[in-house]
């Protein structure tokens, strides 16, 4: 389907969606965005050769799918702004952290498709994972664009509870940073042992990016891909021994519930009442 797409708010997610598209082959012409910062209207379009529109209505009045990418604390509003132009064989895409289907369909007004999504910021690399739940409007052609348009920048899990989108939140859309954190006391323990940061940094980060490579393309059990590095009694053993005695399992399954509880939190926060 060749759609006309409206990105209400150009950000960084939403810049990274439109890359994606615009590097997949879609037509630059079909696309257009919205941003309060008037100044970067050019430069958008300059360098997607889409159209960036002054108002929020203009955009969702000529689009067949529409991209909801505003802050969620702001979400309710904005839609108020340009509710009378939404049509029921839209489509909506939400890219708000914690505004549920729900919601979204109260504010709306109208028995339109709606998305809900959960990116993560290596999508702004081409390594982006995406989280998705449809309502029941949503038709299954509707269902394998969106699922296109997120596999352009990456990949994509599609999930049938709101509930499990919390989960999708702790173990993709908030993971990244976790990651960064590991890489950065990597690189500290490397330093306490006399290499430079610069070597630490390499060393570090790219032992992580070859381990998720493996892990995403190569078709062994994770925990046999750990086995096999893992000689009896050599170095690898004894770093995932000292990993284990420090209560790793315990301290991940802490990071993710405390990300998952705060994205429930969140939800409630952001509800259409």
């Amino acid at each position: 389907m060749s759609l006309r797409i409206a990105f209400i708010g150009v950000g960084n997610m939403a810049s990274a969606i439109i890359g994606g598209l615009i590097a997949s082959g879609y037509d630059a012409g079909k696309i257009c965005g919205t941003s309060l910062d008037v100044t970067t209207h050019k430069a958008l379009e300059d360098k997607f050769g889409m159209r960036m529109y002054a108002d929020n209505s203009s955009a969702v009045a000529n689009a067949d799918v529409v991209f909801l990418s505003v802050k969620p604390q702001q979400m309710g509003a904005v839609i108020a702004d340009f509710v009378e132009n939404v049509r029921e064989d839209q489509l909506f895409i939400s890219v708000a952290a914690g505004i549920e289907v729900g919601s979204l369909e109260k504010w709306l007004q109208k028995p339109v498709s709606v998305v809900r999504c959960m990116p993560n910021t290596p999508a702004l690399v081409g390594c982006g994972m995406t989280g998705l739940i449809a309502n029941d409007n949503t038709t299954a052609e509707q269902r394998q664009w969106v699922s296109n348009v997120f596999d352009s920048f990456g990949a994509h899990v599609w999930v049938s509870e709101e509930q499990q989108m919390h989960t999708v939140t702790a173990l993709s859309g908030s993971a990244p940073a976790y990651f960064f954190r590991f890489i950065e006391a990597m690189i500290e323990a490397g330093k306490a042992q006399g290499l430079d940061a610069e070597s630490c940094r390499k060393l570090a980060t790219y032992s992580m990016l070859g381990a998720a490579k493996m892990a995403t393309e190569l078709e062994e059990d994770i925990a046999q891909l750990r086995i096999n590095i893992t000689s009896p009694k050599g170095t690898t053993e004894q770093a995932l021994i000292a990993l284990e005695e420090k209560g790793i399992d315990a301290m991940v399954r802490s990071a993710v519930d405390a990300c998952a509880r705060r994205s429930q939190e969140l939800a409630q926060e952001f509800a259409a009442n």
